[in-house]
Protein backbone atom coordinates (compact mmCIF):
# COMPACT_ATOMS: atom_id res chain seq x y z
CA UNK A 1 0.00 0.00 0.00
CA UNK A 2 2.57 2.36 0.75
CA UNK A 3 4.65 1.86 -2.53
CA UNK A 4 1.12 2.50 -3.84
CA UNK A 5 0.99 5.87 -2.34
CA UNK A 6 4.39 6.61 -3.07
CA UNK A 7 3.75 5.88 -6.66
CA UNK A 8 1.52 8.35 -7.24
CA UNK A 9 3.12 11.16 -5.20
CA UNK A 10 6.09 10.37 -7.49
CA UNK A 11 3.64 10.86 -10.61
CA UNK A 12 1.64 13.40 -9.67
CA UNK A 13 5.16 15.57 -8.84
CA UNK A 14 6.57 14.52 -11.97
CA UNK A 15 3.64 16.35 -13.64
CA UNK A 16 4.00 19.31 -12.07
CA UNK A 17 7.68 19.81 -12.51
CA UNK A 18 7.07 20.04 -16.22
CA UNK A 19 5.01 22.97 -15.57
CA UNK A 20 7.62 25.00 -14.81
CA UNK A 21 10.03 26.99 -16.81
CA UNK A 22 13.81 26.18 -16.09
CA UNK A 23 15.31 29.25 -14.04
CA UNK A 24 17.60 30.29 -17.27
CA UNK A 25 14.57 30.46 -19.30
CA UNK A 26 11.61 33.38 -19.78
CA UNK A 27 7.95 32.03 -18.72
CA UNK A 28 7.10 33.76 -21.69
CA UNK A 29 9.48 31.77 -24.28
CA UNK A 30 8.44 28.60 -22.13
CA UNK A 31 5.10 28.86 -22.60
CA UNK A 32 5.37 29.17 -26.51
CA UNK A 33 8.00 26.40 -26.69
CA UNK A 34 5.28 24.51 -24.74
CA UNK A 35 3.21 24.89 -27.85
CA UNK A 36 5.54 23.20 -29.65
CA UNK A 37 7.08 20.17 -30.68
CA UNK A 38 10.23 18.54 -30.61
CA UNK A 39 11.93 18.10 -34.15
CA UNK A 40 13.81 14.62 -32.96
CA UNK A 41 12.09 13.12 -29.97
CA UNK A 42 8.48 11.92 -29.11
CA UNK A 43 5.99 13.22 -27.54
CA UNK A 44 7.76 15.47 -25.72
CA UNK A 45 7.23 19.78 -26.46
CA UNK A 46 10.15 22.12 -27.41
CA UNK A 47 10.30 23.76 -23.99
CA UNK A 48 10.68 19.96 -22.42
CA UNK A 49 13.06 18.43 -24.55
CA UNK A 50 16.92 19.03 -23.94
CA UNK A 51 17.99 18.16 -27.70
CA UNK A 52 20.48 20.59 -29.66
CA UNK A 53 17.44 21.72 -32.10
CA UNK A 54 14.79 22.48 -29.19
CA UNK A 55 17.58 24.74 -27.77
CA UNK A 56 17.95 26.13 -30.73
CA UNK A 57 14.68 26.89 -30.88
CA UNK A 58 14.26 28.26 -27.93
CA UNK A 59 16.85 30.65 -28.37
CA UNK A 60 15.08 31.81 -31.78
CA UNK A 61 11.80 32.28 -29.94
CA UNK A 62 13.68 34.84 -27.05
CA UNK A 63 15.67 36.31 -30.07
CA UNK A 64 11.97 37.02 -31.82
CA UNK A 65 10.16 38.34 -28.73
CA UNK A 66 13.25 41.05 -28.38
CA UNK A 67 12.43 41.82 -31.66
CA UNK A 68 9.23 42.45 -30.60
CA UNK A 69 7.41 39.63 -32.74
CA UNK A 70 4.10 38.20 -31.16
CA UNK A 71 3.43 34.66 -30.23
CA UNK A 72 1.20 34.15 -33.30
CA UNK A 73 4.23 35.36 -35.43
CA UNK A 74 6.49 33.25 -33.82
CA UNK A 75 4.61 29.99 -34.48
CA UNK A 76 3.74 30.94 -37.34
CA UNK A 77 7.25 30.77 -38.46
CA UNK A 78 8.02 27.44 -37.03
CA UNK A 79 4.74 25.84 -38.87
CA UNK A 80 6.19 27.54 -42.29
CA UNK A 81 9.68 25.98 -41.04
CA UNK A 82 8.10 22.71 -40.28
CA UNK A 83 4.75 22.19 -41.08
CA UNK A 84 1.76 22.36 -38.75
CA UNK A 85 3.32 18.91 -37.73
CA UNK A 86 5.80 21.17 -35.32
CA UNK A 87 2.18 21.93 -33.42
CA UNK A 88 2.10 20.35 -30.17
CA UNK A 89 -1.47 20.40 -30.27
CA UNK A 90 -3.14 19.55 -33.26
CA UNK A 91 -5.54 22.32 -34.96
CA UNK A 92 -9.30 22.11 -34.60
CA UNK A 93 -9.54 22.33 -38.19
CA UNK A 94 -9.27 20.06 -41.32
CA UNK A 95 -7.93 16.82 -40.78
CA UNK A 96 -6.87 18.57 -37.48
CA UNK A 97 -10.42 18.24 -36.42
CA UNK A 98 -10.54 14.94 -37.24
CA UNK A 99 -7.71 13.91 -34.79
CA UNK A 100 -10.20 16.06 -31.63
CA UNK A 101 -13.23 14.98 -32.88
CA UNK A 102 -12.53 10.88 -32.98
CA UNK A 103 -12.43 10.23 -29.35
CA UNK A 104 -15.75 11.30 -29.13
CA UNK A 105 -17.31 10.15 -32.20
CA UNK A 106 -15.73 6.46 -31.22
CA UNK A 107 -17.55 6.96 -27.61
CA UNK A 108 -20.86 8.10 -28.76
CA UNK A 109 -20.73 4.48 -31.29
CA UNK A 110 -19.72 2.67 -28.10
CA UNK A 111 -22.67 4.04 -25.67
CA UNK A 112 -25.20 3.40 -28.45
CA UNK A 113 -23.77 -0.09 -29.06
CA UNK A 114 -23.63 -1.09 -25.59
CA UNK A 115 -26.99 0.74 -24.95
CA UNK A 116 -28.30 -1.49 -27.81
CA UNK A 117 -26.75 -4.71 -26.29
CA UNK A 118 -28.56 -3.95 -22.99
CA UNK A 119 -31.97 -3.41 -24.52
CA UNK A 120 -31.60 -6.04 -26.50
CA UNK A 121 -30.35 -8.55 -23.18
CA UNK A 122 -33.50 -7.01 -21.20
CA UNK A 123 -35.82 -8.13 -23.73
CA UNK A 124 -34.77 -11.51 -23.69
CA UNK A 125 -34.61 -11.79 -20.18
CA UNK A 126 -38.14 -10.55 -19.92
CA UNK A 127 -39.04 -13.51 -22.67
CA UNK A 128 -37.63 -15.99 -20.95
CA UNK A 129 -38.64 -14.98 -17.58
CA UNK A 130 -42.32 -15.42 -18.75
CA UNK A 131 -41.61 -18.81 -19.80
CA UNK A 132 -41.09 -19.69 -16.09
CA UNK A 133 -44.74 -18.81 -15.31
CA UNK A 134 -46.32 -21.69 -18.01
CA UNK A 135 -47.10 -25.02 -16.48
CA UNK A 136 -45.52 -28.39 -18.14
CA UNK A 137 -49.53 -28.74 -19.26
CA UNK A 138 -49.44 -25.63 -20.93
CA UNK A 139 -46.04 -26.18 -22.62
CA UNK A 140 -46.77 -29.57 -23.53
CA UNK A 141 -50.26 -28.40 -25.21
CA UNK A 142 -48.69 -25.29 -26.97
CA UNK A 143 -46.33 -27.56 -28.37
CA UNK A 144 -48.75 -30.14 -29.67
CA UNK A 145 -50.70 -27.16 -31.77
CA UNK A 146 -47.46 -25.95 -33.33
CA UNK A 147 -46.93 -29.41 -34.29
CA UNK A 148 -50.59 -29.94 -35.44
CA UNK A 149 -50.30 -26.54 -37.45
CA UNK A 150 -46.76 -27.73 -38.83
CA UNK A 151 -48.22 -30.97 -40.24
CA UNK A 152 -51.17 -29.45 -41.71
CA UNK A 153 -49.44 -27.02 -43.84
CA UNK A 154 -47.34 -30.01 -44.84
CA UNK A 155 -50.89 -31.30 -46.56
CA UNK A 156 -52.34 -30.44 -49.48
Amino acid sequence: MAFAVALVFSLALAQTVGNEPPPDLSPQVFEIAKKLRCPVCRGESAAESSAGVTEEMRRQIAEMLAEGKSEDEIIQYFVDRYTEWILYEPPKRGLGLVVWLAPLIGLGLFGFGLYGYLKTASRRERALSGLEDVSEEELARALAELERDDTSEEQP
